[in-house]
């Protein structure tokens, strides 16, 4: 289930209300990421994606990294 999808079932009008439930371990989210980019590298019959809308902005690299604020 997607955060968004959590949100609308609980009601919240904000997505920043419905992440104040969220406590993922390090592990938990390493491995997606890691899970992620290992589909990523599988060859998926298409066109490249476009490289410049693959980049992460730095506030997520921030919080995921822990160094700024959750």
């Amino acid at each position: 289930m997607t955060l968004t999808d959590v949100q609308w079932v609980l009601g919240h009008a904000h997505l920043s209300t419905t992440q104040v439930y969220l406590t993922a371990p390090v592990e938990d989210m390493i491995a997606a990421v890691v899970a992620h980019h290992a589909r990523r590298a599988q060859p998926q019959g298409s066109p490249p994606a476009d490289p410049d809308r693959l980049r992460y902005r730095q506030q997520s690299l921030d919080v995921l990294f822990g160094q700024g604020p959750a």
